[in-house]
C-alpha cells in the first residue's frame, strides 16, 4: 500500500504532465494559427497575382510545403519541390515576354508635329508589298520598275521620263528637294540620284528598308539593327540591334524618336520598341507586347498608329488609335487582306481582294465614304500587287500572284476608274 507521500509526489508528477501537454497544445494552437493565417495571406496573393512566386521570400520547410500544398490543391500545380520551381520559372519568364507593359505610352503631341513636305514617302508606302515602288514630290511622280529602272511622271502633262535606267530592283523610293534616294534591294545599297537622272552615288550599304525625313534616312539593316543616315555627311548611326531570333520591321517616327516592331518567330510574339535619336540607351516599350498575331502590320504615321487586329474570328479589322490614346478607332471591317495601309490626309488607301480582283481602295476617314480608285483582274492575293500612292494618282503595282505577271497601272483621284482612266505600263511608260 502506498504511503501519503508516494501519494503525493504522484498527483505532483500527474500535474506536471497535464500542465505539460496544455503548454503543448497552446504551442499546437499557436502554429496552427500562424499556418492559417500564412495560408490565407498566400491565398490572397495567389488570387491577385497568379504567377507571383510568393515561394523565394520564405525559408524551406514547412513554410515551402504550405505554398506547395496551396498551389496543388487550390490552383493544380505540380506539387514536387523541381517541378513547383520549375514551373515558378518557366511562368515568370513568360509573364515578362507576354505581357510586358509600355513605359512610353504618352507624350505630347507636338512631338509628331511633322512638316510634311519634309518626307521622302508615306510610310505606308514603304512598308507594304509594294516595298516604296512609288513616291512623289510637289512636281513629279516617281515610280520603280524591276529590270527596267525609274520613271518620273509628270501629272498636269501626263508626260513619263525614264530617269534611271538598266537591270536594277530599286524600291524604298523617297525624293526631297533635288534628289531621290533608293535601295537597290539586289545588292542592298542605297544610292542617290539627281531628280533628273545620271549615276547614283552610294551612301549606305546593308539596307534593308529606308525611310526619309528631312535630314536623316531611318534604315533598318540585313543585319536586322535600326538607325539612321545623316545626309549632311552620310555617316551611318546604329541606334538598336535585335537580338538573335528577332526580325525588325519599321513603324515611324516622332522629332525625337524611332519605333519599330520586334517579331519573334518561334514564339510568335511582337515587341513595340522606341528608342531615343539622341540616346541610344534610352530603349522603351510604345505599347504592350502582343502575341499569336493579335496585331499585325502596325506603323505610324503623323502621330497615329495604324494597325489590323484580330478579331475572334481569327479575321482582321483595320483599326487607328492616337499615340497616347486609350480610344481604337475601327475603321474596316473583317478586310480581305491586311497589307499595311496608305494615309494621306484624311484619306486612306488600302487593298481589298474581290474575288479574282485586286481593288484600290479610298476611305475618308472623317465621313466613313468608301470607293474604289482602280482594279487589276486575274489575282488571288499570293503576289507582291500593293497600292501605292503618288500625289493625285494611286497606283497598283506588282505581281498578280506569286511569280505571276507583273502590273502597274494608276488612276487619278479626281476621275472615275473605269478603264478609260486608268493608266497602264507598256514597259516603257504609263499610258491610257
Amino acid at each position: 500500500m502506498m504511503t501519503e507521500e508516494e501519494r503525493q509526489k504522484m498527483r505532483q508528477k500527474r500535474q506536471r504532465a497535464r500542465k505539460r501537454k496544455r503548454v503543448r497544445k497552446k504551442i499546437l494552437l499557436i502554429i496552427a494559427a500562424i499556418i492559417i493565417l500564412l495560408a490565407v495571406f498566400i491565398v490572397t496573393v495567389k488570387l491577385v497575382n497568379p504567377d507571383f512566386d510568393i515561394a523565394s521570400f520564405l525559408p524551406n520547410g514547412k513554410a515551402q510545403q504550405a505554398v506547395e500544398l496551396i498551389d496543388s490543391k487550390l490552383f493544380k500545380k505540380e506539387t514536387t519541390s523541381s517541378q513547383a520551381q520549375s514551373t515558378t520559372q518557366k511562368e515568370t519568364t513568360t509573364k515578362a515576354r507576354d505581357v510586358k507593359k509600355a513605359d512610353y505610352d504618352y507624350d505630347d503631341f507636338s512631338v509628331f508635329a511633322f512638316d510634311t513636305s519634309l518626307q521622302g514617302n508615306q510610310v505606308g508606302n514603304l512598308l507594304n508589298k509594294s516595298n516604296g515602288a512609288v513616291t512623289y514630290s510637289s512636281s513629279y511622280i516617281y515610280y520603280s520598275v524591276e529590270g527596267k529602272g525609274i520613271f518620273r511622271f509628270e501629272p498636269n502633262e501626263e508626260r513619263n521620263a525614264k530617269i534611271v535606267s538598266g537591270n536594277y530592283n530599286f524600291k524604298y523610293l523617297n525624293v526631297l528637294g533635288d534628289y531621290l534616294y533608293a535601295v537597290d534591294v539586289n545588292s542592298s545599297v542605297l544610292k542617290k540620284f539627281s531628280v533628273s537622272g545620271g549615276d547614283g552615288v552610294n551612301i549606305g550599304d546593308n539596307i534593308a528598308f529606308a525611310y526619309l525625313y528631312n535630314d536623316k534616312i531611318y534604315f533598318i539593316g540585313t543585319d536586322n539593327t535600326v538607325g539612321f543616315i545623316n545626309l549632311n555627311d552620310n555617316n551611318k548611326t546604329v541606334l538598336y540591334a535585335a537580338p538573335a531570333g528577332k526580325t525588325v520591321s519599321f513603324a515611324g517616327i516622332s522629332l525625337s524618336r524611332v519605333f519599330f516592331v520586334t517579331h519573334d518567330s518561334v514564339a510568335n510574339y511582337d515587341e513595340y520598341i522606341t528608342v531615343n535619336l539622341n540616346d541610344s540607351n534610352d530603349v522603351l516599350n510604345f505599347r504592350d507586347d502582343t502575341k499569336d498575331n493579335e496585331i499585325v502590320n502596325l506603323s505610324l504615321e503623323c502621330g497615329f498608329m495604324y494597325y489590323y487586329r484580330k478579331n475572334d474570328d481569327s479575321s482582321y479589322s483595320l483599326c487607328r488609335q492616337k499615340f497616347g490614346s486609350d480610344n481604337i478607332v475601327t475603321l474596316i471591317e473583317k478586310c480581305s487582306l491586311t497589307d499595311y495601309p496608305v494615309v494621306y490626309a484624311n484619306r486612306l488607301y488600302f487593298g481589298e481582294l474581290d474575288g479574282s480582283k485586286y481593288k484600290a481602295r479610298e476611305l475618308n476617314m472623317n465621313s466613313k465614304a468608301t470607293k474604289t480608285m482602280l482594279y487589276v483582274s486575274n489575282c488571288d492575293g499570293t503576289g507582291t500587287l500593293a497600292v501605292g500612292y503618288g500625289y493625285q494618282y494611286v497606283f497598283l503595282i506588282g505581281t498578280k500572284s506569286e511569280g505571276g505577271e507583273f502590273a502597274c497601272k494608276a488612276s487619278c483621284i479626281y476621275t472615275s476608274s473605269s478603264s478609260d482612266n486608268t493608266l497602264s505600263f507598256n514597259g516603257k511608260k504609263l499610258t491610257y
